[in-house]
């Protein structure tokens, strides 16, 4: 902005790249906000969250469409595998779960790599799993990765270390329970329990 008040005379197509990055920064400042505000208000215990009977897949398959131009500007491929899978749950806080999981995915993997999504039923549980190829996680920062503003000394630049901690309360919130892997070969893979309908 105060570049933008040394050129005055500068046309928007002049200071198209500074707008640009205007635009993304404010909107991570706008998102870093929301991320601490959520947090703030779940420690508070204000948030109320609605248990209705959802379908996990259909959850899952509009959390992702807002992430496909995401994914394909860094070459990276979504393959959702969404077999019905009834699930309890608040369906806003749902999709917003599975948004932060595939983000994190999208972020760690290479271009040409794909995120593979997956939802189905197992017993009384509602399973969702993400998985990426990147380059996984180091053993000794698994028990660390759902902390508040912790992030890996090798993680992508942008973010604050807040999305997984917000996944681990929305899913324990919701009786359930989110674990984190580094499958042998690399990349990660979270998987949720939810309870089913």
């Amino acid at each position: 902005m105060e570049h933008l008040l040394r050129h005055p005379a500068s046309t928007i197509a002049d200071q198209h790249e500074t707008l640009d990055d205007i635009k993304a920064e404010t909107d991570h400042l706008t998102e870093l906000v929301d991320a601490l505000l959520l947090l703030a208000r779940a420690d508070s215990g204000i948030i109320e969250l609605e248990r209705q009977p959802l379908e996990l897949a259909d959850a899952t398959t509009t959390a992702l469409e807002p992430l496909t131009g995401f994914a394909a500007e860094r070459g990276v491929t979504i393959q959702l595998d969404a077999r019905p899978t009834p699930a309890i749950g608040d369906a806003l806080r749902i999709r917003q779960l599975i948004t932060i999981l595939v983000d994190n995915a999208i972020r760690h993997s290479p271009p040409g790599g794909t995120v593979s999504v997956h939802t189905q039923p197992s017993g009384d549980r509602a399973v969702v799993s993400v998985s990426d190829e990147g380059p996984g996680i180091r053993p000794e920062d698994l028990p660390r990765v759902f902390e508040r503003f912790w992030r890996a000394p090798d993680a992508p630049s942008g973010g604050a270390g807040l999305g997984l901690s917000i996944a681990r309360w929305i899913v324990e919130r919701h009786g359930g329970t989110i674990e984190a892997s580094s499958p042998i070969g690399g990349g990660a893979r979270f998987e949720v329990s939810l309870p089913a309908r």
